[in-house]
């Protein structure tokens, strides 16, 4: 399948692909995993690339959105449009859901260095054992705004990167792959992790 345009709202989805398909035999995602995503760009392309091993069971994907939408029946349409196994939530509801999904993928490029925190918080607590964690940022938005800057403007110097954010958010550090791919302009930080702890030893 022919790699899109990036949309606007995941501008780093042609590298958060290559990175799923790099990795697809590690990351294991099959008809009965559970996706937590953050954008509905993201569960999109995501439905169509698992397309060929989906069932009416799954792949499950949630979009964890941010605050409520203020037109409920076009969210549900979209919903509709992309199949009964796609859902919505608020991303304060995921509490309820601690250890629960399988996986977990991002595109972080256009976050503040707030959200990118609170999305790996997120991320991390509802994550079952073993769960993984695919996130992606583009090293200079189209405005000219470094992720670091962005970071470390935001958490007064202490993070500088996606493997920081990681590692505050909980992740073991032993855990967490940190890599770059890409070009130029479309340079990208990769991070994969793994949620771990005692129990999972």
């Amino acid at each position: 399948m022919a790699t899109p345009s990036p949309p606007t709202t995941t501008p780093a989805l042609p590298i958060l692909t290559s990175v799923l398909e790099e990795f697809a035999a590690r990351l294991n995602i099959d008809g009965s995993s559970r996706i937590l995503v953050t954008d509905p760009t993201l569960a999109r392309h995501l439905v169509e690339m698992t397309r060929p091993i989906a069932t009416a069971y799954g792949p499950k994907f949630t979009i964890a959105v941010a605050a409520p939408q203020q037109n409920p029946p076009a969210t549900s349409t979209a919903e509709g449009d992309l199949g009964p196994n796609v859902t919505t939530e608020l991303i304060t509801e995921l509490e309820g859901k601690m250890d629960h999904f399988t996986h977990a993928l991002a595109d972080v490029s256009l976050a503040s260095g707030k959200t990118c925190m609170e999305i790996m918080k997120w991320a991390r607590y509802a994550l079952q054992p073993k769960g993984i964690l695919v996130a992606v940022a583009l090293l200079k938005t189209g405005d000219g705004r470094e992720l670091g800057q962005r970071l470390r403007g935001e958490s007064k110097g202490r993070l500088g990167g996606l493997g920081d954010v990681l590692d505050f958010a909980g992740f073991e550090r032993g855990k967490v792959r940190v890599m770059e791919r890409g070009k130029g302009e479309g340079r990208a930080e990769v991070v994969l992790a793994m949620k771990w702890d005692q129990l999972t030893a």
